[in-house]
């Protein structure tokens, strides 16, 4: 209309009734009305040339676009590519997405029926330092019921294949109850790589699963959403970091991971929207019954039956000792000795003390713990007086 007229337009005034700058406005008149040509728009982007690279890139499970950027890098150190944020950019305009064809895999929720399975992982290399300042390495064992998420965390030195089978006893003995199916990933305790290069399933710890009356499961390698309930379990895990400083030797350890387990199965469920300790309380009678408990040590290792504990507070089994709690004394223990060489004693079915091979018998807390309130001793430091004595010990007695 203006250009009919012969009128020039005032570009201020429409730039502010239109909202568009000015010098836009400006161009668009001197394009007789057109779109101005935009040199940025139609300069080619520096990874055109390589886009079938990255398309193909793009389609790899588990790729990022921080890991196409560093390899194109990487691949072509000439080319003079600009930055991750270019490479975005592209990708986005030209409909290049990260995954498979047709987006990411969908993983809907699985829920199985009362007492048929239960998922268990290790929570692998945490490390704590005591009151004291001792630091502790250590491993736990994470499990739960699917149905009412009720877990059980259980304390481990070792995540080898002794300490497996302690777990899982363990496990059943807190559940009082046996669920049909274990599923786990193919973790070194369960499979073993022979010099062959072959995989093959260690036969201990499924042979005690058939004493036991259940059956282990294993998820496909790489695979973590298969037993994504116990992979949850991660995050209560990481509660304990709030204990560094706050216990006193393994015991308190022992009973820091307690109460994280405590908290974790009464805190209420998003899923199921109730807490996993009341649903518990129905999935109890779906689960397999146990049996006798003193048998499934027996499928464990060598037990040794201790009818009365001495007030040394040292049990024997093939010739090897170990000092139980003070609590144990005159009472009847079992002593088993697995076929790494560590030593377990239970008693009333608890695991109350635990030797690795070749570990003094006296356990220096037992033995601080005995000493406690002795006359001849006074009020002077326990532990530094247990240390002393007990290099006296090993200097005398050996295995002592």
């Amino acid at each position: 209309m203006y250009r009919e007229a012969s009128i020039k337009p005032n570009f201020s005034d429409i730039s502010r009734r239109y909202g568009v700058d000015r010098h836009t406005v400006a161009k668009c008149w001197a394009a007789d009305g057109c779109e101005p040509p935009d040199g940025r728009r139609e300069r080619r982007s520096a990874f055109e040339p390589f886009r079938e690279e990255i398309e193909a890139k793009a389609a790899l499970p588990g790729i990022t676009k921080a890991g196409i950027h560093q390899y194109l890098a990487w691949a072509h150190p000439d080319a003079g590519l600009p930055g991750y944020n270019a490479l975005t950019q592209f990708m986005r305009k030209n409909g290049i997405a990260i995954g498979p064809p047709g987006g990411p895999e969908p993983h809907p929720r699985f829920e199985t029926p009362p007492g048929l399975q239960l998922q268990f992982d290790w929570k692998e290399a945490m490390r704590l330092a005591d009151a004291g300042g001792e630091v502790f390495e250590f491993n736990v064992f994470a499990a739960v019921l699917c149905w009412s998420r009720r877990r059980v965390f259980v304390y481990s030195r070792g995540k080898g294949t002794d300490d497996l089978i302690r777990c899982m006893y363990a496990t059943i003995a807190r559940l009082g109850g046996v669920p049909l199916e274990w599923l786990t990933d193919n973790m070194s305790a369960l499979v073993a790589v022979g010099a062959d290069g072959r995989r093959r399933r260690v036969g201990r710890v499924f042979s005690f699963a058939e004493d036991a009356g259940f059956e282990i499961k294993l998820c496909r390698p790489r695979s973590p959403q298969t037993k994504g309930k116990v992979e949850s379990s991660n995050r209560f895990l990481s509660r304990l970091r709030a204990f560094e400083g706050e216990f006193v030797g393994e015991e308190g350890l022992r009973e820091a991971i307690a109460r994280v387990e405590d908290a974790a199965n009464s805190a209420v469920n998003e899923t199921t929207g109730m807490p996993p300790c009341r649903l518990f309380m129905q999935e109890k009678d779906a689960l397999r019954p146990v049996g006798n408990m003193a048998l499934l040590r027996e499928a464990m290792g060598d037990v040794v039956r201790v009818a009365k504990v001495p007030s040394t507070m040292l049990v024997s089994a093939h010739g090897e000792k170990m000092s139980v709690p003070r609590r144990c004394i005159g009472r009847p223990v079992s002593v088993v000795t697995m076929p790494g060489g560590s030593m377990d004693c239970y008693m009333a079915g608890e695991l109350v003390a635990h030797r690795e091979p070749g570990a003094p018998a006296y356990d220096p807390a037992h033995y601080a713990e005995a000493m406690e309130g002795k006359r001849w001793f006074g009020d002077g430091d326990i532990a530094a007086a247990a240390a002393a004595n007990l290099e006296l010990l090993d200097g005398i007695g050996g295995s002592l």
